[in-house]
Order: C-alpha cells, then structure tokens, then sequence
C-alpha cells in the first residue's frame, strides 16, 4: 500500500517562497516552513548626525498547533535574492506537521516582531568624546580612528604655529646676542661671519623642516639635528644653544604628538535604536526551507 504525501499548508492571502536547496544534500530532504518578513529599518541620530537605513530580513519556523512563534527559532537573519525562488523543487517533499497558522495569525507576527525589534535592534557605531565624531555605519575601528587622527592633526595647527613662533624667537634671540659680541660682523673675520651663518642657516632649515607640514611636523621629529655638522673652537656656546633650540622643539613636537595621539585613540560604542514608524515592511511570505528529515536545515 502506499504511503499518501503529506498535503501542503496554504494560508489564503499569504505569498510563498522556496528557500534553494545546497548541492549533494546527505540526506533526503522535505520542507519545513517559516515566516519571513523583510523591513526596510531606518536608524536615525541628531546626535550621531545619522540617518542611515538598510534592509533586512527575519525569519522563524511556523509554529505548530496552539505553540507561540519564536522569531530566535532560526537565528537572526537569512540571506536574501537568489537563494529564494518562487517554485519548489519536485523531488522534496513536504514535512508533515499541525499548521493552525490564519492570516490573522501571520499578520500579527508582523506586529510581534515590530515590537521586538524596537527592544533589540541596534545599529552600533563608534564615538569619540574628544573631538565629537561619529563613525559611518560599517566602517571598521581602524578606519574610524585613522579619521579621528587627521581631525586632531587639523585641530592642533594653532598649537604647533605658536610652538614654531617660539623656537625662532629663540633663534632670532641668539642671533642677536651674537651679533652684539661682534661675532656676526663681516669685518671681524670672513671665515667666522661665513661659518655662523651657515650654521644659523641649517638651524632654521631644520626648525622649518620639523614645522613645514602637521603630518611632517608631528611624525617626523626624531632626530632634530644633523650629526655630520662641525663647528669650530670659538662657536662651541654657539653650537650648545643651536642645539639646545632644536633639541626642545623636538621634544615639545613629540609632547605635543603623544598627547594628542591619546585622545584621538578614545572612543566609546554608540547605540542606535530604531522606532516602530522607522520600521517599513517589504513584504511577509511564507517561507519553505529544506531542511533533513530529522528537521535540520541543509
């Protein structure tokens, strides 16, 4: 005698879908079904300057007889597109199963998970309290964090062009008590007269090298003077307050650096939720998956 095919649940006024099947299945497969509902949800933010939205889908097996739907049944989400088709496939079946499911019944799944979602759904973006950014939604934490450093890069120019102002200042400082010992005048001896401005010179290159960019300024500090530079016997006060200068703005410039290298690396998680009206709903189907006949998904 054989076996009668187990007939399959319609619910009148409610689209169907097939869920495909994966290539070689190990076991005989039926389909087992569920509800699937795809929204539009918008996440806004005055704060975060945020209005961003996507499309998801959610899904959970169609419950049996009286039993309540348990939208965490079949995790949080499935793929959308070309896994769906409209037809079944002839060779599986259809599991068996106590189907009291109305189209009151599925519609009120709609609402159910409106309200779940409205509990739980977050859109969770990063946030630093420093310099008041927000990241784009999906955008990785290194990323995010590079951007926070050019932001703190430009907010810190008013700093290094005060810092720079006061180095040559300095600069111009020991000039002038040079030239007031007589060290700078042409008359007193060429090769001197020759010998201070240069090495005034490539002070001031090195100074203006340390400042010339924020990226320069900062990252590039190190080493502040020349170490191939000479000076004769007579220029050795010279030489101690040219590197003194320089040997300061270095270390100022790397103070300056490591500070502001700290607060660009603060950041907080930021948690966007979404409201019922921010929540549109593409369409509500019932969902046929292949699953083993155990009931496992393939």
């Amino acid at each position: 005698m054989n076996q009668q095919a187990p007939e399959r649940l319609r619910i009148e006024g409610i689209a169907e879908a097939w869920l495909k099947a994966g290539d070689s299945p190990a076991s005989p497969l039926v389909y087992r079904p569920a509800v699937l509902i795809e929204f539009t949800v918008n996440f806004r933010s005055l704060r975060a300057g945020l209005n961003h939205s996507e499309e998801r889908s959610y899904s959970a097996w169609l419950p049996e007889a009286d039993l309540a739907l348990d939208w965490d049944s079949r995790g949080h989400e499935i793929d959308r597109g070309s896994q769906l088709t409209m037809q079944p496939d002839p060779a599986i079946g259809y599991r068996p199963g106590n189907y009291l499911t109305t189209r009151t019944d599925f519609e009120q799944c709609v609402g159910e998970l409106i309200e779940k979602l409205v509990r739980t759904e977050r859109l969770r973006v990063y946030f630093n309290p420093v310099f008041g950014l927000f990241s784009t939604p999906g955008d990785p934490l290194e990323d995010f964090l590079a951007r926070v450093a050019d932001s703190a890069l430009g907010r810190i120019e008013p700093e290094l062009k005060r810092l720079r102002n006061r180095f040559e200042l300095q600069l111009e400082q020991v000039r002038e008590a040079q030239a007031s010992k007589g060290l700078l005048t042409e008359s007193l001896n060429l090769e001197s007269f020759i010998s201070n401005k240069l090495h005034f010179f490539e002070s001031e290159n090195r100074l203006t090298g340390m400042f010339s960019t924020l990226a320069g300024a900062v990252f590039g500090s190190a080493e502040p003077r020349s170490k191939e530079d000479t000076y004769r016997a007579d220029e050795e006060e010279l030489r101690e307050d040219l590197e003194r200068i320089e040997q300061e703005a270095s270390e100022a410039l790397r103070a300056l650096y490591d500070e502001y290298l700290a607060l660009a690396n603060e950041y907080d998680t930021f948690d966007i939720g979404v409201q019922p009206n921010n929540l549109q709903v593409i369409r509500s189907i019932l969902l046929w998956v292949p699953v083993d006949e155990k009931g496992s998904e393939t």
